[in-house]
């Protein structure tokens, strides 16, 4: 079996695969890798039944639990790495799918380089450099939003004036410059309690990988009150959505006024020259969310992500095509 896997993963990593999904029915499997260019079918001998139920194995998930949705994690030594999993299966009368992301594959990114825009790079920037406050993230799923987290906690680690905690489901990228919780809810290790465990550690900045719930959401802003600098993210179309999902939480307009640092909303998209993706961000800065506090609406100078967009593409670092892409997802 181990050969069957090897085969499977020099093709991921050769086209640089986040993820890898199975379909597994009465007529066979199917095995499609998530890609820089799409979801790309893959046609090999060793994409077979016995390499799914091997994953399974792996993954040390329970088969005698029919249909009832398991994930696992397992390491696996790859070309001399030592690989991270997350196997995660669905089952049905009718098929089984399953989700196997590879969670330590990432290039590394420095905060240098996270936006081409040299004022967005200045606010991020200054983001790390705060003493306290709250920072939060937004994009959709694949948006690079995990990648922009880990650069500015790298970078703060990296400074060593900081002690640096993230609690995360799962962690995807690894690094060692900083201590990483993984959440394991059937040991009992929720957000929750992840968040109590963290603060006795004594840290200056916390990174929560997401906001999931009112309970969560309001131990960050509880923490972010006490004095602690906060990372985040959350699921939002926009800078603006972000602040209506938290008041959603449960997080009241003072509260909000009193800790919101910045917010970030961003897209990637193919370059124009070159290979390689670029992210797009739409920016609120601490002033920006004040004036919005204030008079209830953004300041008229706001940049939305459409405005970054066309900036983008003026300055030819994105094909035309993204506007339209943008505005019909």
């Amino acid at each position: 079996m181990k050969e069957k896997l090897d085969a499977i993963l020099h093709i991921a990593l050769q086209k640089q695969a986040t993820d890898i999904h199975f379909v597994s029915t009465t007529q066979g499997l199917s095995v499609t890798m998530r890609c820089e260019d799409g979801v790309l079918p893959i046609y090999s001998a060793a994409a077979d039944k016995s390499l799914f139920n091997y994953l399974k194995y792996i993954a040390h998930l329970d088969l005698g639990l029919g249909q009832t949705a398991q994930s696992g994690n397992f390491q696996y030594e790859f070309q001399g790495e030592c690989l991270q999993f997350r196997f995660a299966l669905l089952s049905t009368l009718q098929k089984q799918t399953a989700v196997l992301r590879i969670l330590n594959n990432h290039t590394g990114i420095c905060l240098e380089t996270l936006s081409y825009d040299k004022k967005q790079q200045q606010i991020f920037h200054s983001w790390c450099q705060a003493r306290n406050g709250l920072i939060v993230l937004s994009g959709p799923t694949g948006s690079g939003k995990t990648t922009t987290l880990h650069a500015m906690m790298q970078y703060i680690a990296k400074g060593g004036k900081q002690r640096v905690v993230s609690l995360e489901d799962p962690i995807e990228i690894v690094d060692d410059s900083y201590l990483q919780l993984q959440i394991n809810e059937q040991h009992h290790f929720s957000y929750e309690e992840g968040i109590k465990e963290l603060l006795r550690h004594d840290p200056d900045v916390i990174m929560i990988g997401e906001i999931r719930d009112p309970m969560s959401a309001r131990m960050l802003m509880r923490s972010a009150l006490s004095g602690h600098l906060i990372f985040t993210s959350v699921h939002a179309k926009s800078c603006l959505e972000v602040i209506y999902r938290l008041h959603e939480f449960g997080l009241s307009k003072e509260d909000l006024r009193q800790t919101l640092t910045g917010i970030t909303s961003q897209r990637l998209f193919h370059r124009r020259k070159g290979k390689g993706r670029v992210c797009i961000y739409e920016v609120l800065d601490q002033n920006e969310i004040i004036t919005y506090f204030k008079q209830g609406e953004l300041p008229s100078t706001h940049e939305n992500m459409e405005m970054q967009i066309a900036s983008a593409i003026r300055a030819g670092t994105i094909q035309e095509e993204a506007q339209e892409d943008f505005l019909f997802r």
